[in-house]
């Protein structure tokens, strides 16, 4: 296994524990969400290995991901999963812009693709730490 990819699923893994412990129910569900669609993903690049044009088992397994951020995002009071919607928004982009351009290089779809990857899980770990600040200091007595 190539040590990018051993990296990002220790990272992966370590900010959906911190979610997990701290987050509540959004931090439970953001968590699942990814881990299951870094899973996925997995099994569909296994699948189309090359890059070739576009892949469209990742493109349903990133839609399945943004839709289900928006319904996160649309029952939850936290705000980290609309920023990380907006991410996984840019990563179906890719995939829609590889249809109208289908001699991108395969080398920049699978970079364009992966690095988004690292901004959700910051926005995940770093809304959970500011709503944790928020909910210490609303408690508080004043």
């Amino acid at each position: 296994m190539d040590i990018i990819v051993l990296a990002f699923n220790f990272a992966l893994l370590m900010c959906a524990f911190y979610a997990i412990v701290i987050g509540g129910r959004t931090g439970k569900a953001g968590s699942a969400i990814f881990i299951l669609a870094t899973i996925l993903s997995n099994a569909a690049a296994w699948m189309d290995p090359d890059w070739v044009g576009t892949s469209f088992g990742l493109l349903a397994v990133d839609s399945l991901c943004l839709l289900a951020l928006a319904v996160l995002a649309l029952t939850s009071n936290r705000h980290w999963p609309m920023w990380a919607m907006g991410f996984q928004t840019i990563a179906v982009a890719t995939h829609l812009a590889t249809l109208t351009a289908p001699e991108i290089v395969p080398k920049s779809y699978q970079a364009l693709l992966s690095f988004w990857a690292i901004p959700i899980l910051w926005v995940m770990v770093a809304g959970t730490h500011k709503d944790r600040q928020y909910e210490k200091r609303k408690t508080r007595p004043a």
